[in-house]
């Protein structure tokens, strides 16, 4: 069972990340996208110690092993303050000396919304000492259901400043190069399980948004991961600011990552609203998109092909006719390897499904198809002219049957196999028709 432990992004009086629709239904022939402002921190989100000082640490520095692996949960229901002998005690308690995830659970996110300044002002206290214990037991990640933020409140019923203590701990974490996560849902009942909680693919950056998952049978398998996402950055293609911001909080500079980008663009996932105004979005698929996303996948080389190439069902059928068939298909041809994500002879050259080849797709029973091109043979003429949804035919036949797409994948060469487990994770938005993502491999050796 996936166990989904993050807050979801939408209107929130204390932080100015938002989600938004960029395109939309206006007429008869267009098709929605989404957008995201993610403006440093808010909701569930990781810091890294760059965010302290930008000679420091950031995302690019640590391997995804600090975001995904096993860890322990240690429970800490109606304790106020959180002591350097009780999380000692329990992690003195575990048999696994690898573990280098911890999470406090108190309940406290779920006990009091973050729509309420009390989830500030009644938040569980770190005392200082914490930093000792977690330092000896080597702990590279402490997540929290809780936030370390201080905040400025404008608000008409709360108007002062708050100060949060668990911020001097957060530094001190940090100037030790323990990764943090904030604002984790705590879901969970077990004390050792397999965490997920990757970050956005923000080249250098400080803070991102997260969607953290627990899966407890994964916990005691031996593994390799494989990253393969797409980085974000100003891309001719696709609308992308991206930022850092030097912030005064409590009287002490912090920099923290922002970004605002239309959808469809980079590692993320497509969800049927994108192309029919009646389809489901990514909040009406099972467990919103976790019950799709993570899961077996057969891998389906066609990178010996030369670009640009039309790929057919007589293809896809010769490479997976032995193979039991799972719930996901990847079609890996190396476009972006070859060619490079910034490069325009990404669109030009690209291969192509044709519609036999959509259809055996569909007749296979697979969920989701997960691409490291652009499937359609008319992307090619984006940006060029305006192109119109009717001109999407395998959009639309994958679509119109329910199926959904993870799309701008690379590096799927490295895997080397043609079965592998998926772990593709939308951020847990107030979307519709999509959702960012960062898109891992995970081979159980």
């Amino acid at each position: 069972m996936i166990i989904d432990c993050s807050t979801r992004i939408e209107a929130n009086w204390n932080w100015d990340t938002t989600t938004f629709i960029s395109q939309s239904y206006k007429n008869n022939d267009e098709f929605q996208e989404f957008g995201l402002k993610w403006y440093g921190n808010g909701f569930t989100y990781i810091t890294t110690p760059k965010w302290l000082n930008k000679n420091f640490k950031n995302l690019d520095n640590f391997d995804l092993n600090f975001f995904c692996g096993p860890a322990i949960v240690i429970e800490i229901l109606d304790k106020q303050k959180i002591n350097k002998d009780y999380i000692e005690k329990k992690l003195t308690e575990i048999k696994d000396k690898n573990i280098k995830i911890c999470i406090l659970s108190t309940n406290h996110s779920k006990k009091i919304s973050n729509k309420h300044i009390e989830y500030w002002t009644k938040s569980p206290i770190i005392e200082n000492d914490v930093i000792e214990v977690l330092l000896k037991f080597s702990i590279k990640h402490l997540v929290l259901d809780f936030s370390c933020e201080s905040i400025i409140s404008n608000r008409s019923d709360e108007k002062k400043d708050f100060i949060n203590p668990n911020e001097e701990i957060k530094i001190k974490l940090l100037e030790n190069d323990i990764l943090i996560t904030e604002n984790f849902v705590s879901n969970h009942s077990s004390n050792q399980t397999f965490y997920i909680g990757l970050p956005l693919f923000i080249p250098q950056g400080s803070t991102s948004p997260t969607r953290p998952i627990l899966i407890d049978d994964w916990y005691k398998k031996k593994y390799k991961i494989f990253d393969i996402s797409t980085p974000l950055f100003n891309h001719w293609r696709w609308k992308l600011d991206i930022w850092e911001d030097e912030k005064l909080i409590n009287g002490k500079k912090r920099i923290e990552s922002n970004f605002i980008f239309s959808g469809h663009g980079f590692n993320h996932c497509d969800a049927p609203r994108h192309m029919n105004k009646n389809g489901k979005t990514i909040q009406e698929l099972p467990n919103e998109g976790l019950d799709i996303f993570v899961n077996q996948a057969n891998i389906v080389d066609l990178s010996e092909f030369e670009l640009p190439f039309k790929i057919t069902k007589e293809m896809i059928e010769q490479k997976v006719k032995k193979i039991p068939r799972e719930k996901l298909i990847v079609l890996r041809t190396d476009l972006t390897n070859k060619l490079g994500y910034e490069s325009k002879e990404w669109h030009i050259k690209a291969p192509y499904l044709d519609i036999e080849a959509a259809n055996w797709i569909v007749e296979n029973n697979y969920i989701s198809v997960c691409l490291d091109f652009p499937q359609d043979y008319i992307a090619r003429e984006m940006p060029k002219r305006k192109v119109y949804n009717k001109e999407f035919i395998i959009h639309h036949k994958i679509f119109d049957n329910s199926i959904t797409f993870i799309e701008d994948l690379k590096d799927i060469g490295l895997i080397n196999k043609n079965k592998i487990q998926i772990c593709a994770i939308p951020l847990k938005m107030d979307c519709y028709d999509g959702a960012p993502m960062r898109t891992i491999a995970i081979d159980w050796e």
